[in-house]
């Protein structure tokens, strides 16, 4: 019998880079790759040997089971950062050719928590005695909500050295994806008061100089405590359909109704039905405005103003 390309995965291990959090990630969309491989009639048992038909083997088979186009571009980002590792580098660069078009969909179902609901949360790990990390955990996720960071930038931002309380600014460097430091400017006062919140949970870290939300020589193990917390609250999508990372969906579905005055795409059930809502409330100026909002919240998000399917996987599309 021919070997599965997943054993490669377990031994003579191919070096990846950044934190441990993001490896494990990397190796697990990794394996859910192979295992699709496998399921496509495939027994590739290097990820040398991997070539453009395999990518489109599992599109084909991700796609006939209903899987939607994130989730897929997901795997194959995972499965491309292998592909380097091992010295493979004749993958597609886009997945366009795969006919994977990532934020396709034009009224995506909103995935932004509800506000009572986190809030209760917070409330319900602030006071949560069974738990000693819970006051910690329920700062840290309070800064995702308020300042829509990641799980690892909402850990590792330095708000010592990085927070600029008189000039209302916030620099994120310490975790930020593909590295990507920004500036989050004009922090409101909720936004200061969540900062001020999280100041008496700051520890020193392993590393010298930066002061952070994990506890000290905790490292990478801290996500494991935060997911134990989100848990104990009910965070997750078994229980309540939403994830930490909602917290950041809801961040910039705020700030896009700050802007425009309207709902964005994923809140109304087609796209026309939001383009009527959108011109009722702001005319011709609809469009303008959806347009500054989504710049907005793309650099907010950590990427460059005008990538489109940055916003739209917030947002849904517009157009």
């Amino acid at each position: 019998m021919t070997k599965s390309i997943s054993l490669v995965l377990g031994a003579n291990r191919a070096t990846l880079s950044g934190p441990r959090s993001k490896q494990h990630r990397i190796r697990q969309n990794a394996k859910a790759f192979a295992g699709r491989l496998r399921e496509a009639g495939f027994g590739v048992r290097k990820w040398t040997n991997i070539s453009n038909k395999h990518f489109a083997a599992v599109a084909r088979q991700m796609k006939g089971q209903g899987v939607g186009d994130g989730r897929i571009a997901e795997i194959f980002s995972a499965a491309r950062h292998l592909c380097r590792a091992y010295g493979n580098t004749c993958i597609s660069p886009t997945n366009g050719v795969f006919d994977v078009r990532r934020g396709s969909i034009a009224n995506a179902n909103s995935k932004a928590v509800a506000p009572e609901f986190v809030l209760g949360a917070i409330a319900k790990l602030e006071t949560e005695s069974s738990y000693e990390h819970g006051p910690r955990c329920a700062a840290q996720i309070r800064l995702q909500y308020e300042l829509g960071l990641r799980r690892e930038e909402s850990a590792k931002v330095d708000l010592i050295n990085d927070w600029d309380k008189e000039g209302s600014t916030l620099y994120i460097r310490y975790g930020p994806k593909g590295g990507r430091p920004r500036t989050l400017h004009n922090l409101s006062d909720r936004q200061q008061e969540a900062l001020e919140r999280a100041l008496p949970y700051v520890s020193q870290s392993d590393r010298p100089g930066i002061h952070n939300l994990m506890p000290s020589g905790m490292g990478g193990k801290w996500q494991e405590k935060l997911s134990y917390a989100a848990r104990l609250c009910g965070f997750t999508k078994k229980e309540s359909g939403w994830t930490l990372h909602s917290n950041r969906h809801e961040r910039f579905h705020r700030m896009y109704v700050a802007h425009t005055g309207f709902q964005p795409p994923n809140q109304h059930e087609s796209l026309a039905a939001f383009q009527k809502a959108a011109r009722d409330t702001a005319g011709d100026e609809w469009s303008r405005l959806d347009a500054e909002a989504r710049d907005e919240i793309e650099v907010s998000a950590g990427h460059s103003p005008g990538r489109r399917d940055v916003s739209d996987a917030y947002l849904g599309r517009s157009r």
